[in-house]
């Protein structure tokens, strides 16, 4: 077996989910629903927008609501499901984006998981890594999960 290695990058909890033109967060369309993308709209909002049947929505991007601990989470604006997302092994495996996505890849598939302290403030419970679930984070349900994410993959 290779040892693969995941050393925390810093990602943050609140940043994975903010879409940007380069990753979008991935959301159900509520009118037909195809996949949808939830991108930035300069720096005051962000628009919804479904390629299959045309529908937009744009809200102001100065608040977001997070339902992360739910069974079905949405994303921070609209309230809409989350695209990526599928049962494994009883629980809500789910992503924002193909980038949280390879985060979670790259971290269930790892043997050895580093956590680095940031120099400025220390050790951080905000980041991405600290807020996995237990079920996530276990070994012996490594197998099921990566088979979920592909899962996942294969749906963008």
């Amino acid at each position: 077996m290779t040892k693969n290695r995941f050393k925390e990058n810093g990602a943050h909890r609140f940043t994975i989910s903010k879409p940007t033109d380069e990753e979008p967060v991935l959301v159900v369309c509520p009118r037909c629903g195809s996949q949808s993308s939830v991108v930035p709209l300069g720096e005051n909002s962000v628009r919804c927008t479904c390629f299959s049947c045309g529908y937009t929505s744009t809200k102001p991007s100065n608040g977001r609501s997070f339902y992360w601990y739910d069974e079905n989470p949405t994303d921070g604006y609209f309230g809409f499901n989350l695209w990526l997302q599928t049962n494994c092994i009883g629980h809500s495996l789910w992503a924002f984006n193909l980038k949280h996505l390879q985060f979670l890849e790259s971290y269930v598939e790892a043997n050895l998981r580093e956590r680095t302290k940031d120099e400025k403030w220390g050790w951080s419970n905000s980041s991405l890594a600290s807020r996995l679930p237990k079920w996530l984070k276990s070994a012996k349900n490594r197998d099921s999960i990566l088979k979920a994410i592909h899962e996942l993959k294969s749906k963008v």
